[in-house]
């Protein structure tokens, strides 16, 4: 059986975050006890405290001794500091930003040349086209124009346009097209803005972007997923946390499994 390599406190840290983040566990309210963390991820109290302490290391959540956790409020010049251990973490983190679909459209391989290459598609099918904004207080962050094949999105459910008010593209996908995203790769490129993203993102036409290309694919190695997601370089910090895989994901998994045995 395939071990997984991310450390078992990661993993509850990564629900516990997207809780907050969806609000379920609202600011000024109380994180669950390690307790409780325990009795529903069925951990050790040292991998409870340790998925805590890594929201606390990302000013998620304050402890206070004899009181507990509790939920505290983004601090805007830090909203945009994150950092990825892994592929679920490849997303912008930001409490306060808007999700604002743009569109979703079935268009020609040839139109979207570059995407289809990537996702292996014949130039004579067509692609899905998913387009997004992230948008704050003091404007946008970022544009995505996301394609998968149309194999998968005709797997998609009608209502796709509403349920992503509420979910990412990713998990949609995996959900209703029995697939499962395995690995990711990306390139960064700077560029500057045409007139089309200097609209999108309010920025001076040929003012610097940073384009971060993704392509995901399943364990088989089938691109399932590709992504442009071009972000003003003013307003969003991308920060990488790398683990040497054979020393410390490993060692640091069998110290989870020697707490919880």
């Amino acid at each position: 059986m395939r071990r997984d390599p991310i450390p078992a406190y990661y993993r509850i840290y990564q629900v516990l975050r997207e809780r907050i983040t969806a609000g379920t566990y609202k600011v000024g309210t109380q994180l669950p006890t390690d307790n409780e963390i325990m009795t529903e991820f069925a951990v050790s109290r040292h991998t409870a405290r340790s998925a805590v302490e890594e929201l606390v290391g990302r000013h998620l959540v304050t402890r206070f001794p004899g009181r507990g956790s509790f939920v505290q409020e983004v601090d805007a010049a830090k909203s945009t500091d994150w950092s990825a251990q892994a592929l679920e973490d490849l997303q912008i983190r930001a409490a306060e930003a808007d999700f604002r679909l743009d569109k979703i459209e079935h268009v020609e391989a040839s139109e979207a040349s570059h995407p289809a290459a990537m996702l292996q598609v014949p130039a004579t099918d067509k692609v899905m086209r998913i387009a997004w904004s992230r948008v704050r207080a003091d404007g946008p962050i970022a544009y995505c124009a996301a394609h998968l094949a149309q194999d998968l999105a005709a797997r998609l459910p009608e209502d796709l346009a509403e349920q992503l008010n509420t979910s990412r593209v990713i998990p949609l996908i995996e959900k209703h097209c029995d697939v499962r995203a395995f690995r990711v790769q990306q390139v960064s490129l700077a560029i500057a803005a045409d007139e089309a993203l200097a609209h999108r993102l309010d920025v001076a036409p040929g003012a610097p972007l940073l384009l971060l290309q993704r392509t995901y694919f399943d364990i088989e190695g089938r691109p399932i997923y590709y992504s442009d997601l071009f972000v003003r370089s003013d307003r969003y910090l991308q920060k990488i946390e790398l683990f040497r895989h054979r020393q410390n994901v490993a060692l640091s998994r069998f110290s989870d499994e020697e707490d919880e045995a």
